[in-house]
């Protein structure tokens, strides 16, 4: 009965420990079983609800760093970054990565992790501070950047975090409504391939009545999400916030990057699968991925 005990305690510690499940080393030394998301010349815009980092504090801190340097990808779109001097010491890990986070939200704050050496970013600004309420209080983090690769790209990424529960759904309807004119007018003034990326806090699949975002779903000349198919597979498999369940990680793109859409693909990255206390430890939010060649 002792010797049942030890055995089940021993196995409780191994299987609690937040980290890539490891197999044998490989001939190209890459000992972990999560996909590595980089495309060669290609761009990879992650966007992923972190909650409240760090749940765990070190233990989440070395988790995300090492899924983070796993998956390998381009940009992180972060939001839920409860604790930014803990996010900092995250950075320190990480090798060839820059950052950029919001000085305009009042918590949960927004951040943007790049690849330094395949980005710039040549501006940044807090989208709608006057309409701090409808956003939740987290005005959208708004980054102009150039992909320096052998297709080199201008474009416009936006991360935000709609608001959730309570009277979130007209919340969410009237920030859809600022939104869409503020990108309208971007367009009338020439700045090109817009990427909205985060947690909608939504499904898009809804009824149209109970829906928050029909202004942009019913201007598919113009607004594309690249996350349409996910929301409405009818599946628990792409499910982005899986205790719900449903699918309220979004990326949407502008009309001028649909033929990248067209050669892109869109996964969701089930991290649970890989990782033993995904949800106690790191996030209850899946990353949701769109990889793309310009």
């Amino acid at each position: 009965m002792i010797k049942n005990i030890i055995t089940l305690c021993f196995l409780y510690l191994v299987f609690s420990c937040a980290s890539p499940i490891e197999k044998e080393v490989s001939d190209s030394g890459n000992d972990s079983l999560l996909p590595d998301l980089n495309l060669e010349d290609g761009i990879e815009v992650v966007t992923w609800n972190i909650e409240q980092f760090p749940k765990l504090g070190q233990r989440t801190i070395d988790s995300v760093a090492n899924i983070i340097t796993s998956l390998n990808a381009d940009i992180y779109c972060l939001q839920e970054i409860s604790n930014m001097s803990m996010f900092l010491e995250l950075v320190e890990i990480l090798d060839g990565y820059s950052y950029v986070a919001s000085d305009a939200t009042e918590y949960l704050n927004l951040v943007v992790l790049y690849k330094n050496n395949q980005f710039v970013v040549r501006n940044q600004s807090n989208l709608f501070t006057d309409n701090m309420y409808e956003f939740a209080y987290r005005p959208p983090l708004r980054l102009e950047m150039t992909f320096l690769g052998e297709n080199a790209i201008d474009f416009t990424l936006i991360n935000m975090h709609l608001k959730c529960c309570d009277n979130g759904f007209n919340r969410r309807i009237a920030s859809s409504s600022v939104l869409y004119d503020y990108l309208n007018l971007s367009v009338e003034a020439g700045v090109v391939n817009h990427i909205v990326v985060g947690d909608w806090n939504d499904d898009i699949s809804d009824p149209y009545n109970e829906n928050s975002f029909n202004i942009f779903l019913d201007d598919s000349d113009n607004y594309k999400y690249v996350t349409y198919e996910n929301a409405h597979s009818g599946t628990n498999i792409h499910d982005s916030y899986p205790s719900y369940p449903s699918f309220i990680d979004h990326i949407m793109i502008s009309k001028d990057l649909f033929e990248e859409e067209g050669n892109g693909d869109i996964q969701t990255i089930r991290l649970g699968d890989y990782i033993s206390g995904y949800d106690q430890i790191i996030s209850d939010h899946r990353p949701v991925v769109w990889r793309f060649t310009p």
